[in-house]
């Protein structure tokens, strides 16, 4: 048992290492430099701007800033509130208590929670020193710029994941074209859908991870719009219905006609085709020829064949939608993922 626990704990930092070193540093880094930087300036309470720095800094630089915004306000409140509950009610812990009250209701009102604990601090040091003077306000104006300065200054270095999400792109583009073999395989093969399942689900997780990753690539792009990688992300999620609506369709298959050979090779020949427009431009005309050839065939001799036939038709018109997607999704890609 004691094994498995250092084993726990051990590949735990090894997963924290990887994930979070960066973040670690920054916070030592940035708490330490703050702190280093105040004593300089001869600040008192100069450990609290190392503690500022670790309030500033958040995940993405958009939070940050969003952050920052919220303290110079609670700073500005705090300094009034105090002023105003030291001086009228006296600096003993009756207005401390008062003051923290109001602080927390103010912070809770304007929805800037976060820096409570700052402003309950900086207090603090006006309640110890038995007076808020010009030269304390100075004081306290410092350690605030110092720590909230240095902490936007080393957040605003954060790595972009720009490669990562372009190879999770590939991942999902070779993933929709494995679970569209896949479908292809189950027309002829009805007992072949374990793999279509681990696929499908392969495909969904693929999709929820670079969703994510895309929403962090945005919060962390100050300047720069990269919006179109969930814009990418909708065509794939539409793709995905669309493959799940086939595979809806061909399992309602009875049996298999000559016809679901002729269009599970021309799913096989859909799935490993490359992405790009030309190539979704001759698929697509292929199709349209495809889907003509079944209209003009002689009608169903039976009701049976007349159900499968109309199901293989609705594929038809399925995959159409799916390469018109597709087209969509490469032109999306040559005209913002390469550039």
């Amino acid at each position: 048992m004691v094994q498995l626990s250092l084993l726990y704990l051990y590949t735990g930092g090894l997963y924290l290492n990887k994930v979070n070193l960066l973040k670690i540093i920054k916070l030592s880094l940035g708490a330490s430099l703050a702190i280093f930087i105040a004593w300089l300036l001869k600040l008192e309470y100069s450990m609290v701007a190392g503690v500022i720095v670790l309030l500033t800094i958040k995940n993405t630089k958009k939070e940050t800033l969003k952050g920052i915004i919220g303290k110079i306000y609670g700073f500005i409140l705090c300094t009034i509130f105090s002023y105003l509950c030291f001086n009228i009610l006296g600096y003993h812990l009756t207005s401390f208590s008062i003051f923290i009250f109001v602080i927390i209701y103010l912070c809770f009102l304007l929805e800037i929670q976060d820096v409570i604990a700052m402003c309950v601090v900086i207090s603090s040091h006006y309640f110890l020193q038995g007076e808020i003077s010009f030269k304390w306000i100075l004081n306290e104006a410092g350690i605030f710029t110092i720590g909230a300065g240095i902490g936007v200054i080393i957040n605003m270095y954060i790595p972009t994941n720009i490669n990562k999400i372009y190879e999770g792109q590939k991942k999902l583009q070779k993933e929709v074209s494995t679970v569209l073999i896949d479908i292809a395989d189950f027309i002829v093969n009805p007992n072949n859908k374990d793999m279509y399942n681990k696929d499908i689900n392969t495909l969904n997780a693929l999709i929820d991870s670079s969703i994510s990753e895309a929403y962090n690539n945005i919060n962390n792009n100050l300047l720069s719009d990269t919006r179109f990688f969930l814009d990418h992300m909708e065509i794939i999620k539409h793709q995905r219905d669309i493959l799940e609506n086939l595979y809806s369709y061909v399992s309602q298959l009875s049996s298999t006609p000559p016809q679901a050979h002729i269009i599970s090779a021309f799913i096989h020949k859909i799935g490993y085709s490359d992405f790009d427009i030309e190539t979704g431009n001759l698929l697509l005309d292929e199709l349209n020829r495809l889907m003509l050839s079944m209209k003009n065939q002689p009608l169903p001799i039976d009701r049976v064949e007349f159900e499968n036939r109309a199901i293989l038709f609705l594929c038809l018109t399925e995959l159409k939608q799916f390469l018109v997607n597709r087209k969509h999704a490469q032109m999306l890609r040559d005209n913002n993922f390469y550039k």
